[in-house]
């Protein structure tokens, strides 16, 4: 069975029919029988109704022949139909409008002067001002607060559904931002551990081929393997991220970097690792471990130098110091120019409040990056 919906013009159609019946058995009322009732108070009733017809789009022109009709009725002669009941549905509506001043103003008006006009005349003054004037004063309040709380649940409506779909799109948002941040941290976690590992396993694998004995050619190819199920675990743990089955953590900390001077050490390079205990975050420890890793990787991908030295230490209270150094001597290195890798380390350092550099030293190039021990947010707050 389906159920009717109120629409505005359906309910103003009730509103006109509503308040034109109300005012003609008020008027009837008042006479005893409807035959000895003035036709022109039905008129007047049917007319009044009307008005509610165009009571949105015109409240304070409804209002003010209310008015005028109200007086004019009582000019006329015509049966007492009060004064609340024949105005009080142009109050709601003005006030329901947004006009509430003025239905305040033309109600205080219109029961005033009903009230001097009857208290001149010779009226019973108790009955005038005790009774009739305090039950037409709260009926016309009644009708002005009901229009006006209507109004502001409506409103109140509106805004929560424009808060709803503010929030809505919000989320809508938020969800894109996190999907560009979740596809930046695959590029990077992609590039900088199993890019590591498949350098490293490269490497080994030269060192295989150019050993001098069956022992270090056993040993570079054991060390080939174990680089390459390395990134096999990082591809695993990237794919099942991606189903949405798993989610990056950091792996890896400052008590793993000594480990990152293996590769370099069996290919050959003299390798100084030197990592004092600081207390940090795991994420500052995971940055400041690819920090190295990336930066080890680029020194046996680019460099022609053949020493590298790692230095991680409390720079200041707060503030962890990364310096990575080799001794190549290549007039343009490729780690420092725009790319994956060097855009990866700025992304990591710079996401957790800190700086990075990469330049050349006096002997060599130098990786060199400063970190909070605690990561800052975006507003700048630990």
């Amino acid at each position: 069975m389906r159920t009717a919906i109120m629409t505005p013009r359906r309910t103003d159609v009730l509103l006109c029919v509503s308040v034109a019946v109300v005012l003609a058995v008020v008027a009837s009322s008042h006479e005893g029988r409807a035959g000895d009732v003035n036709p022109l108070a039905y008129l007047w009733a049917a007319g009044l109704g009307l008005l509610m017809l165009i009571r949105r789009s015109h409240p304070v022109l409804v209002l003010v022949l209310t008015t005028l009709g109200f007086f004019s009725y009582y000019a006329a002669g015509l049966p007492a139909i009060g004064v609340a009941v024949p105005i009080a549905a142009a109050l709601y509506s003005a006030a329901e409008m947004g006009h509430l001043r003025a239905a305040i103003v033309t109600g205080t008006l219109t029961l005033g002067l009903s009230t001097a006009y009857r208290v001149a005349t010779g009226q019973n003054v108790s009955l005038v001002v005790g009774y009739e004037f305090i039950t037409h004063a709260a009926l016309i309040a009644a009708a002005i607060a009901l229009g006006h709380s209507v109004r502001v649940g409506r409103h109140l409506r509106r805004r929560t559904e424009q808060v709803s779909r503010l929030l809505t799109r919000q989320g809508e948002l938020d969800q894109v931002v996190e999907g560009r941040e979740e596809r930046m941290r695959l590029a990077r976690e992609l590039h900088d551990s199993i890019g590591h590992s498949l350098s490293v396993a490269s490497l080994y694998s030269v060192v295989a081929r150019e050993a001098g004995d069956a022992k270090e050619r056993d040993d570079a190819h054991e060390l080939v393997r174990s680089s390459i199920t390395d990134a096999s675990s990082h591809l695993r743990r990237t794919v099942a991220v991606l189903r949405g089955s798993g989610r990056f953590e950091p792996d890896a900390g400052l008590d793993q970097v000594g480990r990152l001077g293996a590769a370099p050490t069996a290919a050959g390079y003299a390798v100084d690792v030197q990592v004092d205990p600081v207390d940090v975050a795991p994420e500052v420890g995971a940055a400041a471990f690819r920090l190295v890793q990336e930066a080890i990787t680029n020194t046996l991908r680019h460099s022609n130098g053949r020493s590298i030295s790692v230095r991680v230490r409390l720079r200041e209270p707060g503030l962890l110091g990364v310096r990575v150094v080799d001794d190549g001597t290549a007039a343009v290195p490729p780690q420092i120019r725009p790319g994956h890798g060097l855009s990866g380390m700025r992304e990591r350092v710079t996401d957790l409040g800190g700086t990075l550099e990469v330049d050349a030293g006096a002997s060599g190039w130098v990786v060199e990056a400063s970190i909070p021990t605690m990561p800052v947010t975006a507003g700048g707050a630990p």
